[in-house]
């Protein structure tokens, strides 16, 4: 009996259905409203914005690069060990040599029942890692020109005020120290994009009252979603073209330019705005960070988001427009993620490490533990409804 005759042909409930659809609605309507509303403003900002867009050149400098990027495996959760598993990549372009692999391992504590290590804590983590072996790539090796994540570089983290991410702080600006030294370039490339730079960089304090003197009945968010760089940069940018929206350290508004704007989004609280101040004067190659957006040349591609130092990032962005073979992110970022994905789906590090902890529970003793007469089983899992995710073949 296969699992549609187990289950039945209706495996999705129509009420189900019928309740996504009324939400879906609901939010469409806020979206037209929101439109409808912003749009004098789109008509507004579209001549001065494009004023400061460039094409991107054709006859763009060719770089070598190295590209960056992670990925997380299932938490593996034992009777004595969670932990979640990091690996990472690094691809050479457009010259390949053999890519470099790490594994990392994330331990949790065992908290409330059933939760997993978060994904923020492999989030910032996987950062770390990626920060390190981009810190190696530096220190050890010489063979290219620009370095790039798949993410911000410097991740946002670092440069926010954030106690908690002091490590990632610092070793950020170890890089960029390490990368102006050797006279690297140092790039991430965003995919997901949530800011709102080019709105502040055009409209400064009048962002805020533009949100809060939205229609009645449409939620803020969607006012700013509908301001996000990933809507005004495809409204404005053609295919092919690219805007700058300048550097962190940059004046505004009588402050920094990333203090302006990410103390505007929390109603620039004073505290906050000191902290920041000082975190870019303790760490000031924060400052020469270039954030830019550009079109890819094929019609349909989605904007691209990149922070850059220490590169030109025009010629950049062209020489990624230039590699981009598919519909929308350039050929050395792609074959990062391909490496990350298919080395995961092919090793199964959780599998790996459960495997090694068995074999080394065994030549540690771990086996013959017992107490009360029962064996301790401490590398045995705890979720037996699991056994066929770990167990199963592709």
């Amino acid at each position: 009996m296969d699992e549609r005759e187990e289950w039945g042909e209706d495996l999705l409930d129509p009420d189900v259905y019928s309740v996504a659809l009324e939400k879906a609605r609901k939010i469409a309507g806020s979206m037209r409203e929101a439109w409808e509303y912003l749009l004098p403003v789109y008509e507004r900002l579209a001549p001065i914005i494009r004023g400061d867009i460039r094409e991107l050149s054709e006859s763009h400098e060719e770089y070598e690069v190295i590209a960056v990027d992670s990925t997380f495996s299932p938490t593996l959760s034992l009777r004595g060990l969670r932990a979640g598993f990091i690996l990472l990549a690094a691809v050479t372009y457009p010259r390949p040599s053999r890519p470099i692999f790490r594994l990392k391992h994330v331990r949790s504590g065992l908290r409330d029942e059933d939760e997993d290590p978060s994904d923020a804590i492999i989030s910032v983590r996987a950062k770390k890692e990626e920060l390190l072996l981009i810190r190696d790539i530096l220190i050890h090796r010489d063979d290219y020109d620009v370095v790039v994540r798949d993410g911000d570089l410097p991740p946002a983290d670092a440069v926010l005020e954030l106690r908690r991410r002091t490590g990632i702080t610092s070793l950020s600006h170890e890089v960029l120290e390490l990368a102006k030294k050797k006279d690297k370039g140092l790039v991430g490339l965003v995919k997901r994009i949530s800011t709102s730079l080019i709105a502040y960089r055009y409209l400064g304090k009048e962002l805020l009252e533009i949100v809060n003197s939205r229609p009645e009945g449409v939620p803020q968010g969607v006012v700013w979603d509908l301001l996000s760089d990933p809507v005004l940069a495809w409204l404005m940018l053609d295919p092919g073209e690219f805007l700058s929206v300048g550097k962190y350290g940059e004046e505004f508004d009588g402050m920094r330019f990333i203090v302006s704007y990410f103390s505007s989004m929390v109603r620039r609280k004073e505290k906050y705005i000191k902290r920041m101040n000082k975190r870019l004067e303790d760490f000031p190659l924060f400052n020469e960070v270039e954030v830019v957006f550009y079109r890819p040349r094929a019609s349909g591609a989605p904007v691209v988001k990149l922070t850059g130092f220490n590169a030109d990032m025009w010629e950049f962005s062209s020489f990624s427009a230039g590699s981009t073979r598919g519909p929308s992110y350039p050929d050395f970022i792609n074959l990062a993620d391909t490496a990350c994905i298919e080395h995961a789906r092919s090793i199964r590090p959780e599998m790996v490490m459960l495997d090694a902890l068995r074999v080394a529970s065994e030549s540690e003793g771990l086996g013959k533990l017992k107490f009360r007469g029962r064996r301790a089983d401490l590398v045995s899992l705890q979720n037996v409804q699991k056994l066929h995710l770990f167990y199963r073949r592709e």
